[in-house]
């Protein structure tokens, strides 16, 4: 399906805010982000320059288009100077990008800069300067109007609502074509599959799901043939938001890389696996879906600590997590070799049981469907051992289960088994109140058990989704405790209704608070203190220093803007230190996103990942509607089974209507149905009361704690003011000008000539001043008092549970 960009036409900046607007209507009303949903055209060869629109939601006044690299720069295009216009003026949607040529082939970030601040994050693809990129072009919704491509192109399309996009490809004898379907990896809503046919008609093959959502196909033939490609979304959906990139090529590929870890700065042998590799051979007898896999053994050094956090990560928020380092053999696709915990060991695929020395990671892979490895290792009695399964996590088709059992061996030599433990997911940050739709789970696996005697204990590692491949690695990690901790910063829409999430920017108004959560995976049983602060704030805006003691593994970051924050959009970093057995630790938070928009259902899959940046904006036309806080700033005890009373006071602007609804966000332990009160209208007082006693809501226990309250309500809410100014008096300009031309219509009534060409000049500016009036008027409209949903937070409370006193 071919998809046009003139739907956009050249419009002046108040009237694609209009269009901009009508977009936003999509979600209940709420105080307004910017929302990036689309670039056209979305990619671009290095060296070159495009001319792209942006598609979204309350992009008023777009001023910018950033990018993840430096190399990648923006302008907005210009309207050009004209006898009303003295100088140029943005046009507003459109930017006129550039790609410097020596940016790397890869997958970056744009963000567009606009009044409601920096919007979310969108994917741009710079592909190498020899690319062929091709736009689809025509009708070919049928196998008899397919359209003709060539190895070594890539086509940007559209897959039709109820539709089919058809290609025609000729191929040589013997040359091995891949083709691949980028969808999810650049944000779209396509859930894709190609089914590739013959000449005749028939089926040669299919995929959907290889690289996550996104399809690959081989194509390899015995002579000079034709094929047709047919790219769909599963469920037939389709539209301007189901785009792609469909590559054919004969170059180079990686499925996966053997073992897939290394110890840091380590030099080793790695067995690469893959397709059209250079100096690769068929001697190891790999094979994927009926295709013999080539392969070639590589010497790589891995360096001594992991690369910087701001690499595209397109998958699960998870699997951005995992350390690593990026292979890349010539010109083929990046594959990951991650960062051993421990000396790898390879596992010796004839053994039923094979036995490890400790610690170690071993790298392994269920080679065939309903696959179980077993490993055996020696503990020593009151030692403390973790095991732990790496899959999920590498992107692989596996969902492992971990079985420890002890093994006991009789004077006869009979050997009695015991299940010490077993585990298939590691703990989940899914959210019971639906207030964060956010996937930050995986499913990998992880135990921990004291030995009760010096012994041998079996290690069982099942693939419980039953398959089992070439690919279907894993790293199964034994050792003592290594403590260490991951970090995790999230932000959405902070109004979820009828079970919706949405993507959202951080956006500071001034007096304003904003919560930004903090999720934490502890490993090997970390239980000390992790500090998370917020560095290259802006000026006017602070954060207070959140504390996740104990095994609190998530909480709330609370940005703060004061009454003298400026106008700003920029990056700032979130960090978290710890002591880890005696040394400082600091870690570097990654910042995770919903992709889309969406109301839970079926037919939707939630889908987040990793952005590139910690994104944060500060407005400083427009204020906080209330600022709640604790009538006391101090910090606060309460004993376990007891209720806890905090003293609420409101402050802000008075434009609120109706009762605030008040609640803890973010206390460990709330499950669901936290504790609320209501403040009405003209109140500015109220008292939170919070039972401390455990229950299936709370699991309430000892310990020091940090929460912010989170207010929702109403207000009357006047919708980008600056614009609706701006409108008002671009229509008084051309008023005055019309007024003017229309004297010099009169005075020149003398000479007809230049009569006329007043009269033409005066006929030009009226219509000019018709769309003013229109664009005024809708401006005035937008902007007017509207009941508007509102979420606010307090700054941070702490709070200590302490045991209960004991009885006399």
């Amino acid at each position: 399906m071919k998809t046009s960009t003139r739907f956009i036409p050249a419009l002046c900046p108040l009237l694609f805010l209009l269009l901009s607007s009508l977009h936003s209507q999509y979600v209940e009303a709420q105080l307004p982000t910017a929302d990036l949903r689309q670039l056209r055209p979305f990619a671009a060869p290095a060296g070159k320059t495009v001319d792209v629109s942006i598609i979204g939601s309350n992009l008023d006044d777009a001023s910018e288009l950033r990018f993840s690299h430096p190399g990648i720069t923006a302008k907005p295009v210009m309207l050009p100077a004209d006898e009303f216009h003295p100088a140029p003026r943005p046009q507003g949607s459109r930017f006129e990008v550039s790609v410097s040529a020596d940016v790397p082939p890869g997958i970056y970030e744009a963000r567009v800069v606009s009044y409601f601040g920096l919007s979310t994050a969108r994917p741009f693809v710079v592909a190498e300067a020899d690319s062929r990129e091709i736009a689809e072009t025509g009708n070919h919704a049928t196998r008899e109007s397919a359209m003709p491509v060539e190895v070594n192109s890539v086509i940007s399309g559209d897959v039709p609502s109820r539709g089919i996009d058809w290609y025609q490809l000729k191929v040589k004898a013997g040359e091995r074509i891949l083709v691949e379907l980028l969808a999810q990896r650049i944000d779209s809503r396509l859930d894709g599959q190609i089914i590739v046919y013959d000449s005749e008609g028939r089926e040669i093959t299919r995929n959907r799901d290889w690289f996550g959502r996104d399809s690959f196909v081989e194509i390899l033939s015995q002579q000079d043939a034709t094929y047709y490609l047919a790219i769909s979304d599963i469920l037939y959906r389709g539209g301007s938001e189901h785009f792609y990139r469909l590559e054919i090529s004969n170059r180079p590929h990686i499925d996966f890389i053997y073992p897939p870890a290394g110890k840091p700065g380590s030099t080793q042998t790695y067995t690469i696996y893959g397709r059209n590799l250079p100096g690769g051979s068929y001697g190891k007898s790999a094979e994927l879906n009926g295709h013999k896999l080539q392969s070639v053994e590589v010497e790589i050094t891995l360096p001594d600590v992991a690369g910087p956090t701001g690499s595209f990560q397109p998958g699960k928020p998870r699997q951005g997590l995992l350390d690593g380092f990026d292979f890349q053999l010539g010109n083929s696709n990046r594959i990951k070799i991650g960062y051993a915990t421990a000396p790898v060991t390879q596992e010796q695929a004839h053994l039923d049981r094979q036995n490890v020395s400790i610690p170690t990671e071993i790298a392994g892979r269920f080679d065939q469907p309903n696959d179980e490895d077993q490993f055996v290792f020696r503990a020593k009695k009151g030692k403390t051992y973790w095991i732990e399964a790496i899959a999920d996590r590498m992107a692989c088709q596996v969902d492992p289960l971990l079985i420890v059992q002890q093994l006991t061996r009789s004077p006869a030599g009979e050997v009695s088994v015991k299940t010490v433990t077993e585990n298939d997911d590691l703990a989940s940050y899914f959210s019971p109140h639906n207030k964060n739709a956010i996937n930050l789970d995986t499913n990998d696996a992880a135990v921990s058990f004291v030995a009760e005697q010096d012994g041998e204990y079996l290690v069982t590692i099942v693939n419980q989704f039953g398959g089992g491949s070439a690919k279907d690695l894993y790293r199964l990690a034994i050792r003592e405790p290594k403590p260490d901790f991951h970090l995790i910063a999230t932000t959405e829409r902070p109004l979820p209704t009828n079970r919706t999430g949405y993507s959202v920017t951080p956006l500071l108004r001034r007096g304003a608070n904003w919560g930004v959560r903090i999720v934490a995976p502890r490993q090997d049983g970390f239980t000390g203190d992790i500090v998370v602060t917020a560095e290259n704030l802006p000026n006017g805006v602070t954060a207070q220093p959140l504390t996740l003691s104990g095994k609190t593994d998530h909480g709330i970051l609370i940005l703060s803007a004061d009454e003298s924050a400026k106008t700003w959009a920029g990056e700032i970093q979130i960090k978290g230190t710890a002591q880890i057995n005696g040394q400082p630790v600091m870690k570097e938070a990654h910042f995770a996103s919903l992709i889309w928009g969406h109301i839970f259902a079926d037919a939707i899959r939630v889908r987040s990942r990793l952005t590139t940046s910690m994104p944060l904006a500060v407005n400083q036309h427009e204020t906080a509607p209330v600022i709640i806080s604790p009538a006391e700033d101090k910090e606060l005890t309460v004993e376990l089974n007891q209720k806890l009373e905090i003293p609420i006071k409101l402050t802000g602007s008075g434009n609120r209507t109706g009762n605030l609804t008040i609640e803890p966000h973010e206390l460990f332990g709330i499950q669901r149905n936290p504790p609320t009160v209501n403040i009405g209208e003209k109140d500015t007082e109220g008292k939170l009361v919070i039972d401390f006693r455990p229950n299936g809501n709370f699991k309430a226990e000892p310990g020091r704690y940090q929460f912010a309250l989170l207010g929702v309500g109403v207000t009357q809410y006047r919708q980008n003011l600056p614009a609706s100014q701006a409108a008002k008096a671009e229509l008084e300009r051309l008023e005055k000008l019309v007024a003017q031309l229309k004297a010099d219509v009169e005075s020149s009534k003398a000479d007809a000539a230049k009569t006329k060409a007043a009269s033409d000049k005066l006929a030009r500016a009226e219509k000019l001043v018709e769309q003013a009036a229109r664009t005024a008027k809708s401006a005035e409209a937008k902007s007017a008092p509207a009941n508007t949903k509102f979420a606010a937070w307090s700054k941070l409370i702490t709070v200590n549970v302490v045991e209960p006193a004991k009885k006399k």
